[in-house]
Formats: C-alpha cells, structure tokens, sequence
C-alpha cells in the first residue's frame, strides 16, 4: 500500500494512526500541532514529521488525512483538509463539541469524502454479532430484544503519567463521557436501527473533580428494541461489553476478552473467541485499509464486512443524540 497519508495530531492517538498507516506501507508524514523535531518521536521511524510550512503541500496531494487533534479543532482541520484537496479524510471520534458546531463542515461541498473513526466496527466480534443478531430476534410474531451496553473505566488509569484533571477528557466543552465514549451509540445503532431517545441522566459529581460529565446512562426504542447504555469514568476495574436478549436467545460480546457467547432459546451456548481482536493496531488497521480502499458512499453491506469507519452522516447522527441526552437530562 503507497498512498500518501497525513496525520495531523500527535497526540496518542495521532501517533498509533501514524504507526499503523506506516506499518501498512503508507509514506505518512505526522504534523504535530505544538512543533516538535523528528527526534520527539523514536517510536516512529520512517514516518516523517512535518511543520506548517511544508504541511500544506502535502496536504493537497495526500489520499488519506487524519485528523487526531482536540475535539475543539475537528470541523476546521478537516474543512481545511478538503479545501486543500486531500482525497478524503479519516476524522477521529466525536465529529465536533456539539452538532451546531459541525454546520460548516456538514454543510461543505465535499463532506461525502469524510469518514467518522469507529475501530469497535473493526473488530472481528463486531461483524460477527452484527451477522448473528436476527437470531435473537428469532420468528416469534412481535418479538422484540432488550439490549444492555456499557463502557465503563477509571479515567486516571487511562493515561497514568498525566493528572487527568488536565486532559480534554476533563474539559466541559470537549470532554465528558458523551463525547469520549461515543462508540458504543455508534455501533449500536448499526445493529438495531437509528435510535428514539427516552431518557438519560447525566452524572457530574463523584470522584474525579473534573467539570464534564463522569456518567451518562441512556435508554431509547430501535424498532423493536428497547436500549440502554451506560458510559462512565468512575469504575474499577474496567468493563465494556453488549447484551442482547430476546425470544431465540442471547448474544453477549465481552469486548476486552474478544469473546462472543451465544445463548440458544434450549440454553445452548456456543463461545467464540476472537484473537485478532485483542490487538488494538490490527483492528485500527482493518479501519485504515478500509479508508482508503473504499469510500464512504460504498453501500453499508460492503462497509460493514470491511469494518470500515462511520459516515459523516452517521457521525453526525450520533453527534446529534448526544446533544439530545444533555437536553433531556
């Protein structure tokens, strides 16, 4: 793979984009938004670090942009990517703070090249309980499915070298567990349709100190299924996983074990372990190669075995319902 790839953010997760795009055998150059030499970053050989003199260029002639800065920044680095002439753009999770915020770029003329990450699509787990649900649906007349997801950690653990407290995780108008942990709303309403919100509570006090939400617990119907959803801040050890129970059965993915349990209707149950999954650059890689190989107008189908990245318009969808859940609460 040649393509020409710019990523823009080298923060943590700018600099895994870098090294998986690299490792692909993409020519990446890594444009920091705070200058720093090449010597910044040993992790990183044969990716190129580039400054706002000679980033531009690149720009215009590059095939994949990612976009890895602080939330605050996402609609103006990816419009400026566009309008520079980047054949598409890969643009990390949320879209922007809030919906309103993502007018200029919903509303640019080439928003249908831009993809929203989502590596939780990417994982082997995922397609396969994407292919599996209707079992649990099964062929009784009205049935319907209760599904339980949740994402649930302690933030200080998450990057224990930093007072959490300074992180954007922490800031009102960027972080909260809305925005960082989105992609549970995301991916599950690929599984069962676009959701109607019925509540939420969110959660500001408790043991962080930090001016965003540390909780959010969300319920809503999708067709025929009745939703919750719990994301937090404030729990030990860390836990993230799906349930789905309805007449045929159960589905459980517990997603950092990369196991899928099925439960038939007779209490059959069949466990399948997915191990690629447990490598967070294999499943990031998966998503890369599908940004670049297809493009975001690709028929969902397609996407969804590729493990592609979300639509902008999915991403904006989700976006959406997190300004809802703040309203509603």
């Amino acid at each position: 793979m040649s393509a020409g790839v710019v990523v823009r953010g080298a923060g943590s997760i700018g600099r895994r984009h870098a090294r998986v795009l690299s490792a692909l055998g993409c020519s990446v150059s890594l444009w920091p938004v705070r200058p720093r030499g090449s010597d910044a970053y040993p992790d990183l050989p044969g990716v190129r670090v580039v400054g706002d003199a000679s980033a531009p260029a690149l720009l215009a002639a590059a095939d994949l942009v990612v976009v890895a800065t602080d939330t605050g920044r996402h609609v103006a680095d990816t419009v400026a990517a566009l309008d520079a002439g980047a054949r598409r753009v890969l643009l990390e999770k949320p879209v922007a703070p809030t919906r309103v915020d993502a007018e200029a770029l919903a509303a640019h003329p080439r928003a249908g090249e831009v993809w929203v990450a989502a590596p939780l699509r990417a994982h082997e787990a995922f397609r396969h309980v994407l292919g599996s649900v209707g079992s649990v649906f099964g062929s009784t007349p009205g049935g319907t499915v209760s599904a339980h997801a949740w994402s649930q950690s302690w933030l200080p653990d998450w990057r224990p070298d930093r007072d959490h407290r300074e992180s954007y995780s922490a800031r009102a108008d960027e972080g909260g567990v809305l925005r960082d942990l989105v992609h549970e709303l995301d991916y599950l309403s690929v599984l069962l349709g676009p959701p109607t919100l019925l509540g939420a509570r969110l959660e500001h006090d408790g043991p962080l100190d930090i001016e965003a939400e540390q909780a959010a617990t969300l319920l809503w119907s999708a067709g025929r299924a009745t939703v919750t959803c719990r994301l937090d801040y404030v729990t030990r050890p860390a836990t993230r996983g799906l349930v789905l129970r309805g007449p045929d059965g159960c589905l459980e993915w517990d997603v950092p074990s990369a196991t899928v349990r099925h439960t038939g209707a007779d209490g059959s149950v069949t466990t399948r372990v997915f191990d690629a999954d447990l490598d967070r650059d294999a499943t990031m890689a998966t998503q890369a190669r599908a940004a670049l190989d297809l493009s975001p107008a690709t028929d969902a189908p397609t996407r969804h075995a590729a493990g592609a990245p979300a639509t902008l318009a999915e991403g904006l969808a989700t976006l959406d319902l997190c300004d809802r859940a703040r309203k509603l609460s």
